[in-house]
C-alpha cells in the first residue's frame, strides 16, 4: 500500500523524501523492521524508538513517523 494512502486522513508533514512509496509493513519494534517497512518511532517507558532510526534504515525501513528530528539517509522518507 502507498504511504500516502495510509496517511490519507491524517495531518502530517513530509520532512524528507516523499509519500508516494510502497509500504509492506508497519512496525514499532526495531527488530521487526525490514525492507519496505514503515517504522513508528515511539517514545516508550523503557526505550525511545527514535534511537533506532539509523538501525531500521539499515534494515531496509523506507519510511519513519517521528516526533523529533532523526538522522537517516536521504532515501528514507521521514514523516
Amino acid at each position: 500500500m502507498k504511504l500516502r494512502t495510509l496517511l490519507a486522513n491524517l495531518e502530517y508533514q513530509c520532512i524528507q523524501g516523499n509519500s508516494d512509496i510502497e509500504i509492506t509493513s508497519v512496525v514499532n519494534d526495531s527488530r521487526k523492521a525490514e525492507k519496505g517497512s514503515l517504522f513508528l518511532c515511539i517514545h516508550g517507558a523503557v526505550s525511545d524508538g527514535h534511537d533506532y532510526a539509523g538501525q531500521v534504515a539499515e534494515q531496509g525501513a523506507c519510511a519513519l513517523v517521528v516526533e523529533r528530528p532523526v538522522q537517516v539517509p536521504e532515501y528514507v522518507t521521514v514523516i
